[in-house]
């Protein structure tokens, strides 16, 4: 029986218009893997997000899930894969409504009875590290990083087989960063969730990740085991992204 990866990218283009700023990409996150897509601002790594999530179909090459092209699933594959394969952005004023309590926020996903969902909503707060009463606040009440968490909440209210990290700590502090970062790891270990982790940060990438993929001005320049990329990089662009990392294993709280 063939395995195939949770999540492929093969040969894929992303442009813009007539702009094509993602030029043949491939990776592939196995089950319960982490895969880090590292790249500067602009280097295509949002994009190639955008397209990994369903949200910007590719000009050639396929996006898979399980070895099914998404652009052959019918409107029930495509309700099970928008299930399957979640998003957690970074922090700001668009990741959750101002108008909405968390409660809601995390529960809009779910289809239970009222009494079933609060329950629900309870324990993935606690999940996730926070006081179940924060269910009753709205998103400016909240710091950062309680928002951080519940946006991983609302992603696992799905239980999830893969999640789409886009920068998920880059508008935290260092220390709250660690903390978002443990959670992740823990919540990897617990559930065998895949993770693609999209970043220019590579101390995120030694904390998470198995795997790296390099994206230089939309065209991937290195890729390999993470610890190898980051240790011995065998491309100048890759070296230079290090270079800006004088100590891995210190630049984050927890690294190491």
């Amino acid at each position: 029986m063939t395995v195939h990866p949770i999540l492929e990218l093969a040969g894929v283009d992303l442009a813009y218009g007539k702009t094509t700023v993602v030029h043949g990409l491939d990776l592939a996150v196995a089950e319960g893997a982490s895969l880090a897509l590292i790249g500067e601002s602009g280097s295509g790594k949002s994009t190639a997000a955008r397209a990994a999530l369903g949200l910007l179909a590719p000009g050639a090459g396929e996006v898979r899930f399980r070895g099914t092209a998404l652009g052959s699933l019918d409107a029930a594959g495509r309700r099970a894969y928008r299930g399957a394969v979640q998003p957690v952005f970074q922090d700001g004023p668009e990741t959750l409504d101002p108008r909405q309590r968390v409660g809601s926020a995390v529960a809009e996903g779910l289809r239970l009875p009222r009494d079933e969902r609060r329950t629900r909503v309870r324990r993935l707060l606690t999940d996730v590290g926070l006081d179940p009463e924060l269910a009753e606040r709205r998103p400016h009440e909240l710091s950062g990083g309680q928002r951080q968490r519940v946006g991983i909440a609302r992603a696992l209210a799905v239980d999830p087989a893969l999640l789409v990290l886009d920068e998920p700590t880059s508008a935290l502090d260092v220390t709250v960063q660690a903390r978002i970062l443990d959670l992740l790891d823990a919540l990897r270990a617990e559930r065998g969730i895949a993770m693609l982790l999209i970043t220019h940060n590579l101390a995120v990438v030694d904390r998470l990740c198995d795997d790296a993929v390099v994206l230089e001005a939309g065209r991937v320049v290195e890729r390999g085991p993470a610890r190898r990329v980051l240790d011995e990089p065998q491309h100048p662009y890759t070296a230079w992204l290090r270079a800006a990392v004088p100590e891995l294993g210190g630049t984050l709280p927890g690294l190491g």
